[in-house]
């Protein structure tokens, strides 16, 4: 009776595990959180604009489809260098949330210079209104990776903030 039962639980277990496995090409990792895919990721067909205006817009909705996911997009576009001195996410997450990046999240709206091209660097200024109606500048410094698994991804090397200038424009 009881190797009976002992089968009969192997047996069990063992079609779990294949009904599990089945099903994770359908619906994803079953551990998986958040559903990391659906955030958008570095791409070789993706321009330094195209990049900055992705974490610009994942900012403004930073609880977007999660909590905090808007910072956790503009992680995904710090260049590997940059993650050195800002990650690991947590920290980040706090980073951004801080006295400095903090106005970025959730705000308002945005304007965005033309992109300038240095090289494989490119420089891009963006004038943001905050949630609390204040108008804050920054310049993203984006840098195309050489090599590694985002080579010939444009990647943020930097944000700085900056104030505003004189003529009121977006020029760096």
């Amino acid at each position: 009776m009881t190797q009976l039962l002992h089968n009969q639980a192997s047996r069990t277990a063992s079609t779990l595990v294949l009904f599990l496995f089945m099903l994770t090409p359908l619906f994803g990792p079953v551990a998986s959180q958040h559903g990391k895919q659906s955030l958008p990721m570095p791409d070789t067909s993706l321009q330094p604009g195209d990049v900055v205006k992705i974490v610009i817009d994942s900012l403004a909705n930073n609880d977007y489809p999660y909590p905090d996911a808007g910072i956790e997009a503009t992680f995904n576009f710090a260049s590997p260098a940059n993650r050195v001195n800002t990650g690991p996410l947590d920290r980040f997450v706090a980073m951004v949330k801080g006295p400095v990046y903090g106005a970025m999240v959730n705000h308002k709206g945005s304007e965005l210079s033309e992109v300038i091209l240095r090289g494989n660097q490119a420089y891009q200024f963006v004038r943001l209104i905050t949630s609390d109606d204040m108008e804050v500048y920054f310049v993203f410094r984006l840098g195309l990776q050489n090599d590694g698994e985002y080579k010939n991804m444009w990647m943020t090397e930097a944000v700085s903030p900056v104030k505003k200038p004189e003529d009121g424009g977006l020029k760096i």
